[in-house]
């Protein structure tokens, strides 16, 4: 009895073409010998296809990032940043000066030690796009609402970063210290400048524009990750040079602080001002490029992102009310957890009970803060609500009609507030100071009678400090007497 399926191969070597993992390549070729056969008869050509299926049509930059010889092998834990071992260092710089043929090596096979190479890759870019996308296209989605070639754009921008940092890693920048010979460092410094120049001359002027943007990008997201951590202006230049992967791993886990970028941080983080290498690591080769071609340099302002995403807009990146960038913290009363990409943080889904920023009490109004009775009476309210309390909390002020606006210009430049908006941090602390006290006072009134209200109101200094007098009166109301 034959053992083959009554499939033609065509239709088989389809069905393996189409897998979209490795994985599930691996379990269709084990399902029956006729797949096996056909794996075994177009083995090139199917593992390029799943790799294309994974990493898209950037695919080709995804092969460099693992296969050219340039990369570098930093040593994190070298005595002297950029030392080189004296025994290699000759032969190094040798071969590195060797050409590259590039298209050489994008025709080899991919192997299966390279495979396990371009899948986390290729989902770290993946993950890159879905927070760009959520922070620059739609904030109203976690998967990434690019169009095709958007989306190409942008992972090969990402791609071409991770090659950059990978050959031009900080360990291989010249060393900087009391005894170094100034020429040496000069010309070690103009030749690494030289090898970056050639490298980022291979690209067309559109993807050196959108490596930029992408640098960029990397550049917020480290700024994100250090924003309460005290280290100096500056450091966020940083973000280039140790490369995609490790800034993720710093925003992916925020308890962590900047701890995978310590060695980095140890080594210049004395020298931040005086490294040409930190604030100039892309800029000066980029600039120099682009200058030998007589093209403009990337725009300082948002506009820079057009070299990605043609259509931007700066609205879907500002806060409603303000229009200050919110970077990827932000507050919105109905953008659902699942909808928000990992790392990005909206203040609607704190836990009101533990997390820091959400010490309510510190947001009511006046001196109301320092009554003890009013911010107990406040805990025990929002205790009730339960997950979500201050999406609750928002809700009900709106539902209430408790909201004031100043829609004068000549009184307020902000702009009217609005049920839906999205807010920067501050914007909500100012809406909560203006609001809170009111929705406790509408809490109070519900659970029984208020008590008679004190001339001062949420002005009231005595309450701060005088137990008696905090709970003898009401003081969520305004001032009558001035």
């Amino acid at each position: 009895m034959s053992s083959r399926l009554p499939v033609s191969d065509d239709i088989i070597e389809s069905i393996l073409l189409c897998s979209r993992t490795f994985s599930s390549l691996l379990a269709t070729i084990l399902t029956s010998k006729s797949f096996y056969r056909v794996f075994q008869t177009h083995p090139k050509s199917i593992v390029y296809s799943v790799a294309y299926n994974i990493a898209g049509p950037a695919l080709p930059q995804a092969i460099l990032c693992i296969r050219h010889p340039h990369i570098s092998k930093p040593a994190l834990k070298h005595l002297g940043w950029g030392n080189e071992f004296e025994d290699s260092g000759d032969e190094e710089e040798a071969a590195e000066n060797e050409p590259v043929d590039l298209e050489a090596l994008l025709q080899e096979p991919i192997t299966a030690e390279e495979t396990h190479k371009l899948v986390p890759n290729a989902k770290l870019v993946e993950r890159m796009e879905d927070l760009f996308s959520f922070r620059y296209h739609d904030r109203h989605s976690s998967s990434s609402q690019l169009s095709l070639s958007e989306s190409t754009n942008f992972r090969k921008a990402v791609y071409h970063l991770m090659l950059y940092s990978s050959i031009f890693h900080p360990s291989s920048w010249p060393y900087v210290d009391d005894d170094s010979d100034e020429s040496d460092f000069e010309r070690r410094s103009r030749e690494q400048l030289r090898k970056r120049i050639k490298l980022l001359s291979a690209l067309h002027t559109p993807e050196l524009l959108q490596m930029h943007s992408a640098a960029e990008f990397l550049r917020e997201m480290l700024s994100y990750c250090m924003r309460s951590d005290g280290y100096p202006d500056g450091v966020d230049d940083l973000a280039i040079g140790a490369g995609p992967r490790l800034i993720m791993q710093c925003f992916d886990r925020p308890e962590e602080g900047l701890a995978p970028l310590e060695d980095i941080l140890d080594y210049i983080e004395e020298e931040l001002e005086f490294h040409p290498q930190v604030s100039r690591y892309l800029s000066d080769p980029l600039v120099k490029v682009l200058d030998e071609r007589k093209v403009p340099h990337p725009p300082s302002d948002f506009t820079h992102w057009r070299s990605i995403l043609p259509g931007i807009t700066q609205d879907n990146s500002q806060c409603d009310r303000c229009s200050q960038n919110y970077g990827f913290m932000f507050f919105h009363r109905n953008t659902p957890k699942d909808q928000i990409p990992s790392g990005a943080y909206n203040i609607a889904h704190s836990d009101t009970h533990t997390h820091p920023w959400n010490n309510l009490p510190q947001f009511l109004k006046g001196t109301l803060r320092y009554n003890a009775v009013t911010k107990q009476s406040l805990r025990q309210h929002v205790a009730q609500l339960g997950p979500n309390s201050l999406q609750q909390i928002w809700d009900t002020i709106w539902d209430l009609n408790l909201v004031e606006q100043i829609s004068e210009p000549m009184v307020s430049p902000l702009a009217d507030w609005k049920r839906d908006s999205f807010l920067c941090e501050q914007c909500l602390k100012d809406f909560l100071i203006e609001n809170l006290w009111k929705w406790l006072r509408h809490a109070e009134a519900a659970s029984g009678p208020l008590n008679e209200n004190c001339w001062y109101g949420y002005n009231c200094r005595t309450q701060s400090h005088k137990l008696a007098h905090a709970e003898k009166l009401n003081h969520l109301c305004t001032q009558a007497k001035h």
